[in-house]
């Protein structure tokens, strides 16, 4: 009879990966067969290349670091092993990409929403970022990817698709890199006042109940309106 993981069991684990994943530092780290099991499974795991690659032996002297890596690996182990097919006696299976789950830094995320580090610690004590909690003193925050990220509003969304706007952003920044930085700027507004029919102060800016993509737009729209004030006092020198 082959073995599976039935979806009653996925859930479970998928429930419960923070508690395993402390149970396993704290549990065996007297004998460092925490840091062995955790070496062992993430070479071995299929689809875990990028994982590994950004990967030191730095991860192991903070508790809460080690344990959030640990998290990324066990769902990241628990997605390979749901793909697995069964029942399967000749032939190699396709083996779909499974994307690895990225976490950051509080700083990390202060460049990706446009906003100061003390910011980022606020939202965390506020509960926008939905299951995460202030690491203790001499501890480090890592924030996975996949985190819901409240708004003020009250709309959600999540960490990734923050980032993937700040890539895209950075990526036509890059491609226009011949065009002065104010020209840029001033480019971004216009494309944001077309959008919306008017100046920020009269648009986005006087509405109170905004839609997440009104959020996320006034924040990058503030954002280059700001670059754009800094840009004409430096011409002005």
């Amino acid at each position: 009879m082959d073995m599976g993981i039935t979806r009653v069991e996925k859930n479970i684990f998928s429930q419960n990966t923070d508690e395993i994943a402390s149970e396993l530092v704290q549990s065996l780290s007297n004998s460092d067969n925490s840091i062995l099991l955790f070496k062992v499974l993430a070479l071995a795991v299929r689809n875990n290349a990028e994982f590994v690659r950004n990967l030191d032996e730095s991860i192991f002297e903070d508790a809460d670091i080690f344990r959030e890596k640990y998290v990324t690996l066990l769902k990241h182990a628990l997605s390979q092993a749901v793909d697995v097919p069964t029942g399967i006696h000749s032939g190699v299976p396709s083996i779909p990409s499974i994307e690895v789950v990225h976490s950051y830094t509080p700083k990390e995320l202060s460049i990706f929403f446009g906003v100061s580090i003390t910011t980022i610690f606020n939202w965390i004590d506020q509960g926008r970022f939905m299951g995460i909690q202030r690491a203790g003193s001499n501890k480090h925050n890592l924030i996975p990817d996949d985190t819901t990220y409240v708004y003020g509003s009250g709309k959600r969304t999540t960490i990734k698709e923050i980032v993937t706007m700040w890539k895209k952003e950075e990526a036509e920044r890059q491609s226009t890199i011949e065009v002065s930085d104010l020209d840029y700027h001033t480019g971004q507004i216009a494309l944001y006042e077309d959008k919306y029919k008017g100046e920020f102060e009269r648009t986005l800016g006087t509405k109170l109940n905004l839609t997440p993509e009104e959020e996320t737009d006034a924040q990058v729209w503030k954002h280059h309106l700001g670059r754009q004030r800094l840009g004409f006092k430096d011409t002005e020198k």
